[in-house]
């Protein structure tokens, strides 16, 4: 599974800018979002298809999100911002 780079990124403009309007991410490099120091969330490009490796609430681990459609993205989002406030509320 490689990272997705610039292309792969442009495709996702919407999805990113809305992560970046999370208070608690930091974005260490295009597309990679960091949570109280820790990898938080990155981007894949498997074949043409994006997904999204997000961090668990537990820490152990990350749960594969598709990204290939609006909804899914929108999904992703909500997801994300759920997690970064209960991860950094505790």
């Amino acid at each position: 599974m490689a990272r997705a780079g610039p292309e792969a990124l442009a495709k996702l403009q919407e999805t990113i800018r809305r992560l970046r309007s999370v208070p608690q991410l930091r974005e260490k490099s295009p597309g990679v979002f960091h949570l109280l120091g820790q990898p938080f969330v990155h981007f894949d490009d498997s074949d043409g298809r994006l997904h999204a490796d997000l961090r668990k609430v537990s820490g152990t681990g990350f749960d594969r999100y598709p990204l290939d459609s609006a909804p899914e993205q929108r999904k992703f989002v909500d997801e994300a911002k759920r997690r970064a406030t209960r991860i950094g509320d505790e």
